[in-house]
């Protein structure tokens, strides 16, 4: 027996869209399941990509030292997660490079062979930001001195595999050293205000950890 999906009784835009692709389905029933599985996972992802951008927006109705930081530490947070995803997704390398001023940060695509080469801003190869607005002419680049939002941010401590301001994704999504052998991961310290948030990669892997010094995220 099939499980009819109630939707009459949500309300608003995004779900009565949602209403509306759950109505197709239920008409195409007969179309192959790779067209309808498509159509899922669709929904799946504009819905993951909002929850995301509200995570990410929320707190600027609000907005002062510990609520600007939380936002900040969130967009880190997802930022390094595109990275991941998108060496994944195109089998490449990616690397997160934090400015030395601690205004922020970018996402540039690196060959294998040129993992440990300087960071260029002249001629660096920037990521693409595929999910969220936010950023520089679409490129993964976040500067906090151009944000009125964030003007007060700042990042300091940068260190990975014992000093570097980088951190390498590699295409099984783990983390690398810059030439290219395991990660033994790092961190970095996000500032707003009297508050601070310590952002950590695990070795290896590159899971994210984020602990709160006044001001959860």
């Amino acid at each position: 027996m099939r499980t009819q999906i109630p939707t009459q009784s949500i309300e608003g835009p995004f779900f009565s869209r949602c209403s509306e692709v759950l109505a197709v389905n239920k008409h195409t029933h007969n179309q192959s399941n790779l067209k309808r599985g498509y159509t899922i996972i669709e929904l799946i992802v504009t819905i993951a990509v909002l929850v995301i951008a509200s995570w990410i927006l929320v707190p600027y109705a609000t907005m002062g030292d510990a609520s600007a930081g939380q936002s900040a530490s969130r967009m880190a947070v997802s930022h390094m997660l595109t990275a991941q995803m998108d060496a994944i997704a195109e089998q490449g390398y990616r690397r997160v490079y934090f400015y030395p001023d601690g205004s922020g940060w970018c996402i540039e695509i690196v060959e294998q062979g040129n993992l440990a080469a300087p960071f260029d801003a002249n001629t660096a190869n920037f990521a693409e930001l595929k999910t969220e607005s936010q950023g520089q002419d679409g490129f993964a680049i976040m500067n906090f001195t151009t944000d009125k939002r964030f003007q007060a941010i700042s990042i300091d401590n940068v260190s990975f595999d014992g000093g570097s301001e980088s951190v390498i994704f590699d295409p099984a999504g783990g983390i690398v050293a810059s030439d290219g052998s395991p990660s033994t991961g790092g961190s970095f310290t996000l500032h707003s205000g009297d508050h601070s948030w310590d952002i950590a990669l695990a070795p290896l892997t590159g899971k994210i950890s984020v602990q709160s010094n006044g001001g959860a995220p």
